[in-house]
């Protein structure tokens, strides 16, 4: 009886050592297949949930741990255009886009930021302010993160005033260049009135476009009404690039005479 009771204790005591045993085994080997495991993070951009992921490094792992794109986005500034590699290709695809390469500086989306000289200014400010001077409110979401966002994601088109600039000939080079990419031949003089002094058909055009661009004071953080710099680089011309082009595709260039404008609302004749 005594030997049986010695047995079952020696038993126990193995079992115990069998079980630590294992368990050290186990927790080495997890640790090392853990440490040969390489984790990337997965970031988004603002600009890649917005749909333009240029400057986009994909990023992918072994084993399936993690996948995706890491979105390095240039800063859009006005002074770098020509210098920063990144910003160039970003801009010239945005622009390739549109088929505006000449008439504007630069395609910002609304929820992103942009310098000139030493002013930052986001799109959604500038937007803000354009709306509440019509007496709407420009819409915005807040996101799980808590960021706010505008609620749907658009493109401007802006224009850096330059001294001399007038806002007529602006309009006049996105419209001729608009129509120059679809090979139609628009004359440097077609803005011009006709014989009896009436308005052409794109000068109608031209002065509706007045109604529906954005003048902004870059200095002054307001909404504009006329060209006049305080400085240079002090004033910006910006384009809601849906209505720009919801307008101009409307229209059949060689019926462009036939619109009417009242000085608030433009009629365009209908397809025959």
């Amino acid at each position: 009886m005594h030997f049986k009771k010695n047995q079952t204790s020696i038993l126990i005591i193995l079992i115990v050592l069998i079980t630590l045993v294992a368990v050290i085994v186990g927790s080495l080997y997890f640790r090392k297949q853990r440490d040969n495991q390489t984790f990337v993070p997965v970031q988004k951009t603002m600009a890649a949930l917005s749909g333009t992921d240029n400057g986009a490094d994909k990023i992918k792992t072994q084993d399936g741990v993690a996948q995706g794109d890491i979105i390095v986005m240039p800063n859009i500034d006005y002074k770098h255009l020509t210098k920063d590699k990144k910003l160039k290709s970003l801009m010239g695809s945005r622009k390739q886009k549109l088929g505006l390469d000449k008439s504007l500086d630069m395609i910002v989306n609304s929820d992103e930021s942009f310098t000139i000289g030493d002013i930052e200014i986001s799109m959604s400010d500038i937007l803000k302010k354009a709306f509440l001077k019509e007496g709407e409110v420009f819409e915005e979401k807040i996101e799980h993160s808590g960021e706010i966002r505008p609620r749907k994601i658009k493109e401007y088109g802006i224009y850096v005033i330059q001294a001399g600039d007038n806002i007529w000939n602006i309009h006049f080079n996105i419209l001729k260049e608009f129509y120059d990419n679809r090979d139609i031949d628009v004359s440097p003089q077609a803005d011009e009135p006709g014989n009896q002094g009436l308005s052409s058909g794109v000068g109608k055009i031209l002065k509706f476009s007045e109604t529906i661009v954005i003048i902004y004071n870059l200095i002054e953080k307001k909404i504009d009404t006329n060209l006049d710099l305080l400085e240079p680089l002090s004033k910006i011309v910006v384009y809601n690039m849906d209505e720009v082009f919801s307008l101009l595709t409307e229209i059949n260039y060689k019926n462009i005479d036939r619109i009417q404008f009242d000085g608030k609302s433009i009629w365009i004749p209908a397809e025959k």
